[in-house]
């Protein structure tokens, strides 16, 4: 999941490299808001907001 992939740019009309951004949401830290951004045009391809806990999990099972 934080490795670089490639991804559909509207704005460049082809497919660019994407790079990933994580923050943590909250008082207590348990929400994490992931952004893609594009490479190339740094516009926002997609966001998602997810708990601490299951992209805790994610990760451990890809490594």
């Amino acid at each position: 999941m934080l490795g670089a992939k490639q991804q559909w740019c509207p704005r460049c009309q082809r497919h660019v490299q994407t790079e990933q951004k994580q923050s943590h949401i909250g008082r207590q830290k348990k929400l994490v808001k992931i952004i893609i951004t594009c490479g190339r045009c740094r516009i926002t391809l997609s966001s998602k907001t997810t708990s601490a806990s299951v992209l805790e999990q994610q990760e451990n099972e890809e490594a």
